[in-house]
């Protein structure tokens, strides 16, 4: 079992050309802020448009490097 909370990231996410918080969470979830913050507007999903969102392999790569150091 890990000993922290949360982990996160900043990123250059290619697929929206923009920057991105990556977080992972103990309980092996994970949240990419760019969607949460992007999502909720009908402007903002327009910037989500090449998002890869859940499968997003960012996300996944760097929870996958949380759960191994």
């Amino acid at each position: 079992m890990v000993d922290w909370q949360v982990t996160a990231t900043t990123t250059k996410c290619e697929y929206v050309n923009d920057y991105a918080v990556i977080m992972v969470y103990k309980d092996n979830t994970a949240k990419c802020a760019f969607v949460n913050k992007h999502s909720r507007t009908k402007d903002g999903q327009k910037r989500l448009r090449n998002c890869k969102w859940p499968d997003c392999p960012l996300v996944n790569g760097f929870k996958q490097r949380a759960f191994t150091i």
